[in-house]
C-alpha cells in the first residue's frame, strides 16, 4: 500500500475500515475489500480497463497453480501406491549390487572434494566440478550417503591427479544424451568386445585411450544404450 502511496499516482486502503454496525461477521474469515483513490482523474480510465484484466490473470495463474499441484500430489500418491513386481525387485537388486561394486572399486568424489584436492579458491565449492560436467569433460551419478541423503558424486576412474582424462570428454559426447550417468559408468567398467581380449574400457584410459573412444563411437552407432 505504502508503494502505491509513494508514488503519488494511486492509493489502496481497506475498505470499510471496520464491520458496519449491526451486521453480523461472516463465519471463517472475512473477505478483504479495498479502496482505490486515484491522484490524477485521466488515469481512471485505464484503472478501470486495468483491474477486470488483473482479476482474470489471478483467476487463471490461480487455476493453474491448483493443477499443478494437484498433479504433484497425483504422482507422490501413485509413486506410493504402486507395488514392484519381483521381477523388477530382482533386477533393482541386482543393478544396485552393480553400482555398489563400481564405485567400491574405483572410489568416488563429491564436488567438494575435488575442489579441495585441486586446492580451489572458489567460494562455491561446486564450481569447478560443475563446469568440467558442463563441457562434458567428467560425469557424475546419484549415490545415496549414510546419512540417506541422495547426491551426485563423480567415480574417480575419470581422473588423474584430481584433473580429468582427456579420454573421457570424447566418450561422453559420442554417447550425448543416449546414457544416463549410470549407464555411462557402466559402460567404462564393463567387459567391451571392440577392445582387445574384451578388455573394460577404464583399463585403457591410460594406455589406450584412441580404442576406447573408438569403441564408443561404435557402441553409440550400434544403439548400445
Amino acid at each position: 500500500m505504502d508503494e502505491f502511496a509513494d508514488a503519488g499516482v494511486l492509493s489502496l486502503q481497506p475498505w470499510p475500515a471496520e464491520p458496519s454496525a449491526g451486521v453480523p461477521a461472516a463465519a471463517g474469515p472475512a473477505p478483504r475489500a479495498y479502496r482505490i483513490e486515484v491522484a490524477d482523474q485521466s488515469l481512471s480510465p485505464v484503472l478501470e480497463a486495468v483491474v477486470p484484466v488483473l482479476g482474470r490473470l489471478l483467476q487463471e495463474k490461480t487455476a493453474q497453480v491448483r493443477a499443478r499441484k494437484l498433479e504433484q500430489l497425483v504422482e507422490l500418491m501413485t509413486t506410493q501406491m504402486v507395488v514392484p513386481s519381483p521381477v523388477e525387485v530382482q533386477m533393482a537388486g541386482r543393478i544396485a549390487v552393480r553400482h555398489a561394486e563400481l564405485l567400491n572399486e574405483f572410489g568416488f568424489a563429491t564436488a567438494e572434494q575435488l575442489a579441495d584436492m585441486n586446492q580451489s579458491r572458489a567460494a562455491n565449492r561446486h564450481a569447478l566440478a560443475d563446469n568440467w560436467k558442463k563441457r562434458r569433460q567428467v560425469f557424475a551419478v546419484r549415490h545415496r550417503d549414510e546419512a540417506g541423503r541422495t547426491r551426485e558424486v563423480y567415480p574417480l576412474f575419470q581422473f588423474r591427479d584430481g584433473r580429468p582424462l582427456k579420454a573421457v570428454q570424447p566418450v561422453i559426447e559420442a554417447f550425448g544424451e543416449g546414457k544416463d550417468p549410470w549407464k555411462l559408468a557402466l559402460w567404462f567398467t564393463s567387459n567391451n568386445g571392440w577392445l582387445p581380449q574384451q578388455a573394460r574400457p577404464v583399463d585403457l584410459l591410460d594406455t589406450a585411450p584412441e580404442s576406447v573412444v573408438e569403441a564408443a563411437h561404435r557402441d553409440a552407432g550400434g544403439s548400445a544404450a
